[in-house]
C-alpha cells in the first residue's frame, strides 16, 4: 500500500468536510423584541338592543410589522368611514369620510371619518390612526312606537301629581312664560316623544392612537376628546339632562435600553346639568355614580365616571387604561331599557426585551508564531482547511516518486 497516497487522500477529504462546517461570517442576530399598541373608542352605544361603535382607532408596531386601523362607525351590519394600513400596504394620512348615514333605524348620523398611516424604515416605525363622527341623533324607534300609547300615558295619568311634581323644575318656567297649562305642556312632552322628538343627541369628539419605535424608545398613546350628550329638549327649551365628558387619554413610554415602562392615564372629567338637580352644573367625582331621577315614563338615568388604571402584565409589558364613562339613560319601563352609552375610552400597552449583558474573558497568553490578518473563527478555520489541502496535494505528488 502506498502510505503517502493514502494520507494525501485522507487530508483532502478532511479539508472538504471542513468547508461544510466553517462558522458563518457576518450573520446578523435579530434585535431585541418589542411591541406597542394603543386603541381608543369615542362612543359605544346600545339603543333598545341595537349596538354601534364610533370613532375607533388602533395603532400597533413590532419588529418588521405595523398596523393602523380607524373607523368612523361600525355596527354588526355595516361600517362607514373605515381605513387601514400596514407595513406591507402603507396607508394614507388623508381622511376618508362617509355621511350622512340613515341605515340604523332611529339613528341619524351626520358623518363618519377615519385615517390610517404606517411608515417603517431601518431606524424607526410609526403607526397612527384617527376616528371621527359627526352629531348622532337618537329618535324613538319601532319598539317604542309599537307600544300602545295607553300603556304609556295611562300610568302617567294615574300618578299625574307625582309626574308633574317631578317635571315641575323643567316645565314650571315654560308654563310661566306661555299660555300653556302644565297638563297641556305634559301632553306636548308625550306628543313630542312619540311623534319623532330627538330623544338623545350626542356630539362626539375625535379619537387618535399613535405608536412609534426607534432604537432608543417605544412610545404609544391614545387620546379621546370626549363628548356632549343632551337628553330631550322640551318645547325648544333646555335639555332635561346635559352631560359633558372631557378628554381621556392613556400612554406608555418604554426605554428600550433598560426595558422600563412609564404609564400615564388621564380619566375623563364629567359635568352634568339637569333641572331635576337644581339646574346647577355638577362635577361628578372620578369613580362615582350620579343618579338623576325622572318620573315615568322616562325613568331614572345614571352617570358613572370611570377611573384610570396602570400596571404591569405577566409578560412584563406596561399598560395604561382610561376606562370609558358610562351613561345609562331613561330607564323607564316604556322605553324598553333606555339608552346605554360608553364614552371616551383609551388603552395603551408596550414592552421591550433587553438582552442580557455578555462578559468576555481573556484566555491566558500562550506562545505562538506571529500571524497576519484576521484571527476570527472563520478565518482560522479556512486557514486550517487550506493547510490540510496543501498537505494532501504534497503527499499525493510524493506518492508518485520512486521509493
Amino acid at each position: 500500500m502506498n502510505v503517502r497516497r493514502t494520507m494525501g487522500i485522507t487530508a483532502l477529504a478532511a479539508a472538504a468536510a471542513g468547508l461544510v462546517f466553517v462558522p458563518g461570517a457576518g450573520a446578523q442576530e435579530a434585535g431585541p423584541a418589542y411591541a406597542g399598541s394603543s386603541s381608543g373608542e369615542a362612543l359605544n352605544l346600545s339603543l333598545f338592543g341595537q349596538g354601534l361603535t364610533a370613532g375607533t382607532t388602533l395603532a400597533e408596531v413590532a419588529p418588521g410589522s405595523g398596523t393602523a386601523k380607524g373607523a368612523g362607525l361600525a355596527t354588526p351590519l355595516f361600517e362607514a368611514g373605515v381605513t387601514s394600513a400596514s407595513a406591507t400596504e402603507p396607508g394614507s394620512a388623508e381622511e376618508t369620510c362617509e355621511g350622512p348615514l340613515e341605515q340604523v333605524p332611529g339613528l341619524s348620523i351626520a358623518l363618519a371619518c377615519s385615517s390610517s398611516l404606517v411608515t417603517m424604515d431601518e431606524a424607526s416605525a410609526t403607526a397612527a390612526a384617527t376616528g371621527r363622527v359627526g352629531a348622532i341623533t337618537l329618535n324613538p324607534v319601532a319598539p317604542i312606537l309599537d307600544t300602545p300609547l295607553s300603556e304609556v300615558v295611562g300610568p302617567a295619568e294615574d300618578g299625574v301629581d307625582q309626574l308633574l311634581g317631578g317635571l315641575q323644575p323643567v316645565l314650571g318656567p315654560i308654563d310661566d312664560a306661555s299660555d300653556l297649562g302644565l297638563e297641556d305642556t305634559l301632553g306636548e312632552l308625550f306628543g313630542r316623544l312619540f311623534d319623532g322628538a330627538d330623544l338623545v343627541t350626542v356630539t362626539v369628539g375625535d379619537t387618535a392612537s399613535t405608536t412609534t419605535a426607534d432604537a432608543a424608545t417605544l412610545t404609544t398613546s391614545c387620546a379621546a376628546e370626549g363628548a356632549r350628550v343632551d337628553v330631550l329638549s322640551i318645547l325648544d327649551g333646555p335639555p332635561l339632562i346635559s352631560v359633558v365628558v372631557g378628554q381621556a387619554g392613556s400612554a406608555v413610554d418604554v426605554d428600550r435600553g433598560t426595558g422600563a415602562g412609564t404609564p400615564t392615564v388621564t380619566p375623563a372629567l364629567v359635568t352634568v346639568e339637569s333641572a331635576t338637580l337644581g339646574g346647577t352644573p355638577i362635577t361628578v367625582p372620578v369613580g362615582q355614580t350620579l343618579e338623576i331621577p325622572l318620573p315615568e315614563p322616562l325613568g331614572p338615568s345614571f352617570i358613572r365616571v370611570a377611573d384610570g388604571t396602570t400596571g404591569t402584565n405577566e409578560d412584563g409589558s406596561t399598560f395604561a387604561t382610561a376606562d370609558a364613562v358610562s351613561l345609562d339613560l331613561l330607564n323607564g319601563e316604556a322605553l324598553m331599557g333606555g339608552v346605554e352609552l360608553e364614552l371616551a375610552g383609551c388603552t395603551s400597552v408596550a414592552g421591550a426585551e433587553v438582552l442580557p449583558e455578555t462578559t468576555t474573558t481573556t484566555p491566558a497568553a500562550t506562545a505562538q508564531l506571529p500571524t497576519t490578518g484576521s484571527d476570527d473563527a472563520s478565518t482560522l478555520a479556512l486557514a486550517g482547511i487550506a493547510g490540510l489541502a496543501g498537505l494532501g496535494l504534497a503527499l499525493l505528488r510524493r506518492s508518485g516518486d520512486p521509493a
